[in-house]
């Protein structure tokens, strides 16, 4: 993890160690060193995440010690407690963190790291504004706001399906859908740091939505919030 993300859970995080779960024979002993190595690194664990689909508290760690196997052949296993979210978040064999609503695996970050590290940066846009929230093609939003203001990719928070992409007044986190998975399109969330970027942004934006782009553009109010109080004890 980066100092970032360390930081981030020394100041908003917390761990209460727990007893090490108990696997399931059934499944191959490879899957159980990988369900037993996650857990001993991050069992325990609870953070916020300020925004996005995930949005709430999350607490780490394995919820039963039955891994399975999806249809696609993937072992993976029940890995977080969502505060808000009703689907299950879990954990493929590689380290792969995704969601599960029916025993599927839908991929999100690349390994537990990078799901902190991205909630580290929601963390760093407390008071920033909610300027978007589009659904679309990602390089449409980039495209539209790369030339005002020079994003770059956050590559230690960044995955295939969600990444982070800075710059010095805006921020973008695209990350996919978590009920449908239309083909190509992703939920993109838009912040700026003060009234005026806001109000340029929003304008780009709009005329992006109405430019013939497949490009959904919700215009928002309001502002990235405090984190409120860990229900996890």
């Amino acid at each position: 993890m980066t100092p970032k993300a360390r930081d981030f859970l020394n100041f908003w995080g917390k761990r209460i160690l727990r007893p090490v779960p108990v696997i399931s024979f059934d499944a191959p002993d490879y899957v159980r060193d990988a369900v037993l190595s996650q857990e001993q690194e991050f069992g325990g664990i609870s953070f916020p995440v300020q925004g996005g689909e995930l949005q709430g508290w999350i607490r780490l760690g394995v919820k039963s010690g039955k891994p399975w196997r999806t249809s696609a052949d993937e072992w993976i296993f029940n890995f977080a407690e969502p505060q808000f979210v009703q689907c299950g978040l879990v954990c493929r064999v590689d380290g792969y963190f995704g969601v599960s609503w029916s025993g599927e695996f839908l991929p999100w970050h690349a390994d537990v790291c990078r799901l902190i590290e991205s909630s580290a940066i929601w963390a760093d846009l407390i008071g920033w504004r909610k300027s978007a929230l589009c659904d679309g093609i990602p390089r449409d939003v980039l495209n539209t706001l790369s030339d005002l203001n020079g994003l770059s990719e956050a590559e230690s928070a960044s995955s295939r399906e969600a990444s982070w992409w800075l710059g010095d007044d805006t921020a973008v986190y695209i990350e996919p859908h978590l009920t449908y998975f239309p083909g190509g399109s992703s939920r993109i969330h838009v912040m700026t740091s003060d009234a005026e970027v806001d109000q340029r942004v929003k304008r780009e934006l709009e005329a992006a939505g109405k430019a013939g782009t497949d490009l959904l553009v919700r215009l928002q109010e309001g502002l990235v919030a405090t984190p409120e109080e860990c229900p996890f004890s």
